[in-house]
């Protein structure tokens, strides 16, 4: 295993700690999207705690801004609802046919 793979492995651990503590928000009755706005309130608190502490030279923190837009787009991606549209009704038809 590569530096590269134990670093990102440590990443999904830790973001995955992370999810676990969203999900216990939820489980307490938080709403979703508050849990989302405390999460990028700490995320971005956080980044820019370690923008200043980086050592990578030159520093410019759109490099931030893009990685974000880019995991948040995947994300979407990952969790966006099956378009199921005209599903509602093709299930009000068969559950009509078998009430026949």
């Amino acid at each position: 295993m590569t530096s590269d793979d134990t670093q990102e492995n440590e990443t999904v651990s830790l973001s995955n700690h992370i999810i676990n503590l969203a999900n216990s928000g939820l489980e307490d009755g938080h709403a979703a999207e508050d849990i989302a706005e405390s999460l990028r309130h700490a995320a971005a608190n956080f980044s820019a705690y370690a923008f200043f502490r980086s050592e990578q030279s030159p520093k410019d923190p759109n490099q931030t801004v893009e990685s974000f837009i880019s995991l948040f787009e995947y994300y979407l991606d990952a969790h966006k609802p099956e378009d199921t549209s005209g599903q509602g009704l093709m299930h009000t038809i068969a559950q009509a046919k078998n009430d026949l």
